[in-house]
């Protein structure tokens, strides 16, 4: 995994952008508040998830067992931790469990983010939105929900979260769920590009010949942009898309980690995600979202029922074709 070294891990974070510097900060203020004076050692690593997800992702895949995997791994996204093999040989085997309360902040109250079976911890929510180039968008009529972007009218007009082949999972699982393989060959040919959201904030309002009509972006880019006169943001009328930051704990470090546990699962991580704009499933976390704002989330049962993993090289297989003109 390039530069990080796994071995004897107590924690991992890779963490959305926002999240690195005060998350660190913060996380290291609490170490040394909480357990001055006492002889553990604790090894970890708190990085930004840019550069370093894809990779241990592919080593998730590897593990054989418990032992090699550390005790606090925090993800974002559907990634390898949701795979079917990862949950035979790990999470169905009872290693891990929700150390968030049971009360959760209201606004999720009916979204089914929390693990009804209790093994994995949803700590806050990168929302995905929609960013409208009013200008570039011309006469069409802004869409206000998924369904709406696939239409013929926004044929390679869109951009969403792409590198090389590899394109935004929650996105297309979100797509597949809601509007099946058709949706998925519709979206391929409205995407015009896949880029990083940094470039989408670059480019919408800019006014640049070539600017997508809409851009697929987590909510907190949005917050980035600099060009806001011709552009509108949607927040769906079926929700902005949720992809997760997930806390794998495992039972074996319940003890032993408590302050630890304590801190990711506290207020003040809930406030440091609020105020970066992923709002926070901590019961005290003063999330900025719009008023009445929904979240669309593929829910536990979709994961569970199948090979996630496998489906969505798939999906991505399918809408790269449709994206190439190949379907």
């Amino acid at each position: 995994m390039g530069d990080i070294n796994l071995k004897n891990l107590d924690i991992l974070a890779l963490l959305p952008c926002p999240l690195k510097v005060p998350v660190e900060i913060a996380f290291e203020n609490h170490l040394h508040d909480s357990m001055c004076g006492e002889n553990n050692v604790l090894n970890y690593i708190i990085e930004g998830n840019a550069n370093k997800q894809i990779s241990y992702n592919q080593q998730v895949e590897e593990y054989t067992d418990i032992e090699s995997i550390p005790d606090i791994t925090i993800t974002s996204g559907i990634n390898s931790f949701y795979y079917k093999n990862f949950r035979e040989n790990f999470v169905e085997k009872g290693y891990f469990y929700d150390a968030l309360s049971p009360w959760i902040n209201s606004m999720f109250s009916d979204s089914g983010i929390k693990d009804p079976e209790g093994n994995y911890t949803i700590i806050a929510l990168n929302t995905l939105v929609m960013v409208v180039d009013m200008k570039a968008l011309g006469d069409v009529k802004c869409p206000c929900t998924w369904e709406e972007l696939l239409k013929p009218e926004f044929e390679k007009r869109v951009a969403i979260r792409g590198y090389n082949d590899s394109f935004c999972e929650t996105t297309l699982l979100t797509i597949f769920k809601q509007c099946g393989y058709e949706g998925i060959e519709k979206l391929g040919r409205a995407v015009k590009y896949g880029w990083h959201p940094s470039q989408m904030v670059k480019m919408a309002g800019s006014g640049r010949t070539g600017a997508p009509a809409v851009s697929v972006m987590p909510y907190f880019f949005t917050k980035t942009m600099q060009n806001k006169k011709d552009v509108r943001i949607i927040w769906p009328e079926d929700g902005a898309i949720v992809s997760p930051i997930t806390m794998m704990v495992k039972k074996s470090c319940r003890e032993k980690l408590t302050k630890i546990i304590d801190f990711f699962t506290g207020d003040k991580l809930g406030e440091i995600c609020a105020g970066a704009f992923l709002p926070s499933l901590n019961p005290e976390a003063s999330n900025k979202v719009p008023k009445g704002a929904t979240f669309n989330w593929i829910g536990w049962d979709f994961i569970k029922e199948r090979d996630i993993g496998s489906l969505i090289k798939e999906l991505n297989t399918v809408f790269i074709k449709s994206h190439r003109g190949k379907l």
